[in-house]
């Protein structure tokens, strides 16, 4: 059985996750072509598994990049007041 799924939606790197994660047998196959990444397995209910785990993985890779910034902001200015440096202390 083949199931075909775009790569706009779903980036390789969550299907590949995914599979990862649910397949512990190693009975998926993973294909991409130009525009589609195409899953191979006999079980039906396996490949589902997989499609929604790379929904799952798919949000939190789109949720880093967007937050990814802002963590790195964050931290940031965690590190320099824990160095106890701030606009204070400049002037």
């Amino acid at each position: 059985m083949k199931y075909e799924l775009d790569e706009e939606i779903y980036s390789y790197e969550a299907i590949r996750i995914a599979k990862e994660i649910i397949d512990e047998k190693g009975k998926i196959k993973i294909k991409k072509d130009n525009i589609n990444i195409i899953i191979e397995c006999d079980d039906e209910n396996l490949i589902k598994k997989v499609v929604n785990e790379a929904l799952n993985q798919q949000c939190r890779i789109d949720l880093l990049k967007e937050n990814s910034k802002i963590a790195n902001m964050i931290l940031t200015k965690a590190i320099v007041s824990a160095l106890g440096e701030n606009k204070e202390s400049k002037r």
